[in-house]
């Protein structure tokens, strides 16, 4: 008996066995996962700033900024415009009056902590960084804990502003922090030799350039990613008198300005109460955690009915600016 040759199986019978199973896995694998939504919030802290010189010098970054979001003006008499009492008030969402801060050094903080300590707390998986030209600030953040994740002076001579903003833009690119505080302070020892000064406006002309360069770097990450929602708040600690300084009550030196724009702000809104004491109550929101019920500012970010609106008619709150 001849042997029985095995049976042939076709090609085409051959290709629909294999590619049955391949179908079927193909069916069965779960769609990609997008990246999850996230806030990322910057501060710039343009200290010793007059909105009204801003608007003089015709500064194109901060007017830009504030024409795309929400622009507030007000006064923060009768608080303190020394710097160490006024930016205690813009880390902690607390009123001088109340914290009674003076120093950053030992437990200055234990009382009414930093918004780098609440955020470290809360969500201890956030990244956050302080980037800042004035040392005092680098020991406020580093304060209490946990303190600041980053911590970074720029100081030395004036064109540190330049170095700050060169930083902080690569710091966004290419780290993307949480949370980023970052500190110009030209203008400030500018307003110290006078407001009305030629040099004051200079001043702000250079540190508007730094300004753009993070608002560049901020835009085109949002742009290179698109679940990461980009907050830029911007304020100042006090203003300065014309002949020069600041410390006391002069409409000149209690000026303050709050500038917010991003995903949660209206573009061309106005606004007559917030002031720094919002800062650290935005920053909180926006990144979920909620602020104390003890601090003084409250969110720019609330939606409740407010004294003012904006170009889309939507409300905005009243806050605890006036102290």
């Amino acid at each position: 008996m001849k042997p029985q040759r095995p049976a042939r199986t076709s090609l085409a019978a051959l290709a629909a066995c294999i590619a049955v199973p391949l179908v079927a896995g193909l069916i069965d694998m779960p769609a990609a996962q997008a990246d999850p939504t996230v806030n990322k919030v910057v501060v710039l802290a343009f200290d010793g700033a007059l909105y009204s010189r801003i608007q003089e010098a015709k500064a194109p970054n901060l007017l830009g900024l504030a024409a795309q979001g929400v622009l507030a003006q007000t006064s923060i008499a009768p608080h303190a415009t020394t710097s160490i009492p006024i930016w205690a008030t813009g880390l902690t969402g607390v009123w001088d009056t109340k914290h009674h801060i003076t120093g950053y050094g030992g437990d200055a903080f234990a009382t009414y902590p930093t918004v780098f300590t609440q955020l470290e707390k809360a969500k201890p998986q956030l990244r956050t960084r302080s980037i800042v030209t004035w040392s005092a600030l680098a020991d406020a953040a580093a304060s209490g804990t946990p303190g600041v994740d980053v911590n970074t002076i720029t100081s030395g001579p004036n064109e540190a502003d330049s170095g700050t903003a060169d930083l902080s833009a690569t710091a966004i690119t290419d780290d993307a922090p949480d949370f980023l505080f970052v500190d110009f302070d030209t203008v400030d020892s500018a307003g110290h030799r006078g407001s009305a000064k030629p040099g004051y406006l200079d001043a702000i002309t250079k540190a508007d350039i730094g300004v753009g360069k993070i608002v560049a770097a901020i835009d085109a990450r949002a742009k290179a990613h698109p679940n990461e929602k980009w907050n830029i708040l911007v304020t100042t600690g006090n203003g300065n008198k014309p002949e020069g300084g600041h410390g006391g009550q002069s409409a000149d030196e209690t000026a303050n300005f709050v500038i917010a724009r991003g995903p949660s702000f209206a573009a061309g809104t106005t606004n007559t109460t917030y002031s720094i004491v919002d800062i650290t109550p935005t920053v909180l929101t926006l990144l979920g955690v909620k602020p104390a019920a003890d601090i003084d500012g409250k969110s720019m970010v609330t939606a409740t009915p407010g004294p003012s609106t904006g170009s889309f008619g939507i409300p905005w709150p009243g806050t605890g600016s006036a102290g």
